[in-house]
Formats: C-alpha cells, sequence, structure tokens
C-alpha cells in the first residue's frame, strides 16, 4: 500500500488529538480522552522525506492487525517535524521540532507511548517489521513494561 493510501488512515486517527485553537495539547487529551476511553497514546515522531518514516507508515501501521489495536487501544497523534504546528505537553510549548528536541529525538521514526496518567512508558526507536510492531502494541496495551523491558517480555513469550 502506498503512502498515500495510508495517509488519510493516519489522518483519521490524529485528528481527535487536535485542540480548536490548532495546539495538540498532550496534557488534555491524556486527561479527557485517554483517561476516560481507558486508552494509551501513541506520538509518532517523523519527517517528511524519511524513507524509514514512510515504510513505516506504508507497513507496520497498515497492517489490519496493527490498525485494529491502534483504533481500540490508542490515541494516535501524528508529529511531522517538518511542520508548522504547537505541541504542549507538561512544562513544554512549542513547536513539533523543538518537542522532538525536548525529549531528546533525534532519530526517525520515533513511537513514544504515553500512559493515561500523562507520563512516558516507553519509546520506539526507529523502523520495526509489522510483527516486532505488533508486539510492541501488545507490550504497551498489556502494560508490561511495568514488570519488564522489552526484550524480557519477548523472552517470556518464547517461553514453553
Amino acid at each position: 500500500m502506498s503512502f498515500f493510501k495510508s495517509f488519510p488512515f493516519l489522518c483519521i486517527l490524529s485528528l481527535s488529538s487536535f485542540a480548536n485553537d490548532g495546539i495538540i495539547n498532550i496534557d488534555e487529551i491524556a486527561k479527557k480522552e485517554a483517561k476516560i476511553e481507558k486508552k494509551q497514546i501513541m506520538v509518532f515522531f517523523h519527517m517528511t522525506r524519511c524513507p524509514y518514516c514512510i515504510k513505516m507508515i506504508n507497513n507496520a501501521f497498515s497492517d489490519k492487525v496493527a490498525k485494529y489495536k491502534m483504533e481500540k487501544d490508542y490515541i494516535f497523534i501524528d508529529v511531522n517535524v517538518d511542520d508548522e504546528g504547537l505541541i504542549q505537553y507538561k512544562d513544554f510549548k512549542g513547536s513539533k521540532k523543538d518537542f522532538a528536541k525536548s525529549l531528546a529525538i533525534g532519530f526517525y521514526p520515533t513511537v513514544v507511548f504515553i500512559n493515561e496518567e500523562n507520563e512516558i512508558v516507553y519509546a520506539m526507536k526507529g523502523y520495526r517489521k509489522t510483527v516486532t510492531f505488533n508486539q510492541i502494541l501488545d507490550y504497551i496495551t498489556k502494560k508490561a513494561y511495568l514488570e519488564t523491558d522489552f526484550a524480557g517480555y519477548l523472552f517470556d513469550l518464547e517461553a514453553p
């Protein structure tokens, strides 16, 4: 599936993430949407011409199982650091690019997961194949990060 076929899906997922004033206010999303809907927040940091970002959209994000999990368990926030727009998260309020810098994100794509309490619980840096991406979604949804790191989670999945 091409980037342009997948892009409308991402836009629909991220529509709820915009405040009326054009600022993506993650604090409000966590307080109002995530807590009420019992979902976690998934922030996708990417760049327009990043080949691995496009590959992530075309492969992992376009997978039927991943789409279902993302719609069911997550509020998706699209942060293209090449675009205009403001982000508010805790003490930060500024551009998308500066927000990425404030979180020490310098590698794209990066997916940051934020729980219902508005705390960052996991960051996935770099492209992941669909199988691994689905495992990460399960790891976050099950809140397995409270018990083990991702490598330990995978080890436990493979244990008899």
